[in-house]
């Protein structure tokens, strides 16, 4: 119990000692968006604090690299429920996304981890064969699979598409 008072503590004397710009979304839910004092890779990167009755999330995404046609953005987060035990987190995350313009192709890597539940890993590939500005053309793979928890690994879940997409 100390240290979850020891945890409010310090999460209330940083949030008192810093401006916090107030965001929401369609769902009402309210995040904190915490500015940072020294932006390494980009002025795109975002870090926020969100609080609801479940419990807090921290997250923070942003820009790898940004270089010829290339761009590797990346995110990560971490949630803590008020009511479960201990200072590590319930659950955490992240995810890289390559995009690379000059060949009209995108992929991406992913992983989410509950404690007590496992970990949901996937990947995945886009590429569009023809786009324009009115109209889009496209395909694409992705395979997620489950490993750990109470029920063991899951099998390889496997799928694809082809999608188009017209402004008229």
């Amino acid at each position: 119990m100390k240290y979850v008072a020891v945890f409010i503590g310090l999460c209330l004397a940083v949030v008192n000692g810093m401006p916090l710009e107030v965001a929401e979304d369609e769902d009402g839910e309210q995040y904190y968006m915490v500015p940072l004092s020294r932006t390494r890779r980009s002025p795109q990167s975002q870090t926020g604090v969100s609080a609801n009755q479940q419990g807090v999330t921290l997250s923070h995404g942003g820009n790898i690299l940004d270089r010829n046609g290339h761009t590797l953005d990346g995110s990560a987060y971490a949630s803590k429920g008020y009511h479960s035990p201990g200072l590590r987190p319930d659950a955490f995350g992240g995810q890289l996304n390559y995009n690379h313009d000059p060949s009209r192709t995108s992929a991406y890597l992913g992983a989410d981890h509950v404690r007590g539940f496992g970990t949901d890993a996937r990947a995945g590939v886009q590429h569009d064969f023809y786009r324009n500005k009115n109209f889009n053309v496209g395909a694409g793979v992705g395979a997620e699979r489950h490993y750990g928890g109470p029920y063991g690994n899951g099998p390889t879940q496997l799928g694809g598409f082809i999608r188009a997409t017209g402004r008229f």
